[in-house]
């Protein structure tokens, strides 16, 4: 048996189209809820199988953000390590245990300054 220790807190990203059309990435959590990003919101929901739900099953919640992302090499999540994720134009989100930050650097990021939102992962 192969043990892989590991603090990412993204087990895997996948970029879908919602039935609206419009593209998300889709980052699944290690607790199994999902993280849904698009250009001008982030999404949380239960897991991955009710992104895209008509009915919004599975969705816990969602905040505007107060800017716009643009896709980079098809995709708004560029990297991520640990609770870090570095999404297009340099963006940044910070997952922590009980939330996720969002900040416009690396910079205001690294020193916790100028959270432009925040939310909750409580589900």
């Amino acid at each position: 048996m192969i043990l892989q220790n590991t603090s990412d807190l993204i087990a895997q990203v996948t970029h879908q189209q919602l039935p609206s059309g419009i593209p998300v990435d889709v980052a699944q959590l290690v607790n199994g809820s999902a993280l849904v990003i698009s250009a001008d919101a982030l999404a949380l929901y239960r897991n991955a199988d009710g992104v895209g739900d008509a009915l919004g099953n599975g969705l816990v919640r969602s905040i505007d953000l107060p800017l716009t992302l643009t896709q980079e090499n098809g995709a708004f999540l560029q990297e991520h390590k640990a609770g870090y994720v570095g999404l297009s134009g340099g963006v940044v989100l910070l997952i922590t245990l009980n939330d996720i930050q969002v900040f416009s650097s690396k910079e205001d990021a690294l020193r916790n300054r100028n959270e432009l939102i925040r939310m909750s992962l409580a589900i």
